[in-house]
C-alpha cells in the first residue's frame, strides 16, 4: 500500500509529528500546499496532519473533500494541540465538535499533544491567544475544558513526544506492503 503523511503547520509542531510517522512507516511525505486531488489518487492510504486553531481541526473540511474527490481508497486526520492527551474528555469533545457522525465512525483519527509557540505564531493569532489567556484569567466558574485551555495557553512550551505519535504509526503499520 502506498501512503501519503501530508500536513498542515505553521508552528512546526505538526511538521514534527508528520516526519515522525512518515520515518516509522517509510511513506510519502508531503507538505499539503503541494497536494492536488491527482496527487492524492497516486496513493492508497492518505494522511491529513494539521493544528487545531481557535477549536477547529484547521484544514480539514478542505483535505477531506479532496480526498472523496481522488481515488485513493482511507483517509485518516490528525491533529496537534497544547492539550495534554490526558484531557480525553477534552480531546474527544474537540473531535466531537469537528466530525460529525458518520466521520467519527469512518475515519480513524488522531491527537498528539504538541506545544504553544508564541515565538513562531503568526501575529493576529499571538493576539487571539493572549487575549484569550486573559479573558480565562477574569472568569470565575470555570468547566475542566476552560481549566485545562487556560493552563494551555499561559506561554510557550513543547509537550511532543514521539510515544503520541504511536497510535497512528500503528494504524498505518496494519496496511499491508
Amino acid at each position: 500500500m502506498k501512503i501519503l503523511v501530508t500536513y498542515k503547520s505553521k508552528t512546526g509542531f505538526t511538521k514534527k509529528y508528520a516526519e515522525m510517522v512518515a520515518e516509522e512507516v517509510e511513506c510519502t511525505l508531503m507538505e499539503f500546499k503541494k497536494v492536488s486531488v491527482a496527487t492524492m489518487s497516486e496513493y492508497d492510504v492518505v494522511v491529513f496532519g494539521t493544528r487545531m486553531h481557535a477549536g477547529f481541526v484547521d484544514g480539514f473540511k478542505k483535505a477531506y473533500k479532496m480526498y472523496q474527490e481522488s481515488t485513493a481508497k482511507e483517509f485518516a486526520v490528525f491533529a496537534t494541540g497544547g492539550m495534554p492527551n490526558e484531557a480525553e474528555d477534552v480531546v474527544k469533545e474537540m473531535w466531537h465538535n469537528n466530525l460529525n457522525t458518520e466521520e467519527l465512525a469512518k475515519l480513524p483519527h488522531f491527537y498528539m499533544q504538541a506545544g504553544l509557540s508564541y515565538e513562531k505564531m503568526a501575529f493576529g493569532d499571538k493576539l487571539m491567544m493572549k487575549m484569550a489567556a486573559k479573558m480565562m484569567s477574569k472568569q470565575e466558574a470555570k468547566s475542566d475544558y476552560d481549566r485545562e485551555f487556560a493552563k494551555a495557553i499561559q506561554g510557550s512550551y513543547d509537550i511532543s513526544d514521539k510515544k503520541y505519535a504511536e497510535p497512528l504509526v500503528a494504524y498505518l503499520a496494519s496496511f499491508p506492503n
